[in-house]
């Protein structure tokens, strides 16, 4: 008897999420099922025949391509006869609870759940407020594409990098270390790990499998990347290029202060010793320096994806909330937790409060500006 062919949900139809359901669209044999937040947001997908398409602009002469997504739905529309058993979650971190709540029923303890998001502290929303009856497998992709919104579902593929992606201590979040064997268990026996490993897959976004330690140190040293690019875009309103010869000191402190607190809140990845030689490229103390941060930075924000325009920026000129709550606000609110002074955190605090009061102007001015001009 013939073996259905898996499907995988998309949950967060946005840059991020086309471009992983355009990819896997294209390199691989599998359903993919966008899940769209509402009935109007489908329509607005159905008008265009249920298409998204990717421009790169990095490679020349290279043209768009566009992917038709037939199966996808929304809560209001989704099957009640189907079950999730492989979901990838996009959405915007503040958004991951209430955009996850509709499709929970559908869901189950063998359910792979992959998080590719900005920031931190999803993790710790899903295993604390979501999932408390059971855990899933749960899996983290840390992505370093540079992709951003054109108009309606159309989406610029700026930078070329990479996509790690790693299973999740769920049952023991403080335990970092895995063996090199469980991910070639995974990936030989865990439905959604197996369609992530096919090889035209891999070449086309770049996929890493990894331990969740070597995972970690990527996820951290992303987490950097954005801690600098996003917010600083959004408050001065550039793409990442411009800041190339002028953000050195503002990103230097927010990386030295963020670097003080992440050493404290994830002692164990700083204090891990890679065992019998297995992991001689984990470098924790070589990656997340400072010096080393900061050159990374400009190279990897401002040059790599010199053209692109960050998701935040992007939700600041569209009057949207973003996720500095997750990025620079995650280490203020890890200043608290962990009990250390104010000093510890003041410029990322400051950076965050700024994000807000940009985000406040413009959408003060989109509601007031004639009145305002005219006063």
């Amino acid at each position: 008897m013939t073996q259905p062919q898996p499907k995988v949900f998309i949950l967060g139809f946005g840059s991020i999420g086309v471009l992983l359901a355009s990819h896997l669209q294209r390199n691989t044999q599998i359903s993919i099922v966008p899940l769209l937040r509402s009935e109007k947001r489908l329509q607005d997908f159905e008008e265009l025949q249920r298409k998204a398409s990717i421009k790169s602009l990095f490679k020349e002469g290279q043209p768009s391509y566009e992917s038709v997504f037939s199966d996808a739905t929304c809560p209001e529309l989704f099957p009640r006869d189907w079950k999730i058993d492989n979901l990838i979650i996009t959405t915007k971190t503040y958004q991951t609870k209430d955009a996850l709540a509709p499709f929970m029923k559908f869901l189950h303890p063998q359910t792979n759940v992959m998080l590719v998001q900005n920031g931190l502290g999803v993790f710790e929303v899903l295993n604390d407020e979501i999932f408390l009856d059971y855990k899933p497998n749960l899996f983290q992709g840390v992505i370093s594409h540079g992709i951003f919104h054109e108009s309606g579902f159309s989406f610029n593929h700026a930078g070329f990098g990479d996509l790690k992606v790693s299973r999740l201590p769920s049952k023991d979040p403080q335990s970092i270390v895995q063996t090199k064997e469980l991910v070639e268990t995974d990936q030989k026996n865990n439905e959604l790990v197996k369609v992530l490993s096919q090889p035209d897959f891999i070449q086309g976004l770049n996929v890493k499998h990894l331990t969740y330690q070597e995972m970690l140190l990527g996820q951290l040293e992303k987490f950097l990347v954005n801690a600098c690019i996003n917010p600083i875009t959004s408050i001065v309103d550039c793409i990442n290029g411009e800041l190339r010869d002028v953000a050195g000191p503002i990103f230097s402190s927010i990386i030295s202060e963020a670097l003080d607190v992440l050493k404290i809140a994830y002692k164990p990845l700083f204090d891990y010793k890679p065992e019998n030689d297995n992991f001689p490229n984990l470098d924790v103390a070589g990656v997340l320096n400072r010096d080393r941060m900061l050159d990374f930075v400009l190279k990897i924000g401002c040059i790599v994806n010199g053209t692109n325009s960050s998701s935040m920026r992007q939700d600041v000129v569209n009057l949207r909330e973003t996720e500095v709550d997750y990025i620079n606000g995650y280490i203020v609110k890890l200043c608290g937790k962990l009990g250390l002074g104010p000093d510890y955190c003041k410029t990322n605090q400051t950076i965050e409060t700024l994000v807000k009061l940009r985000l406040g102007l413009n959408r003060g001015r989109a509601k007031y500006g004639d009145q305002r001009k005219k006063e």
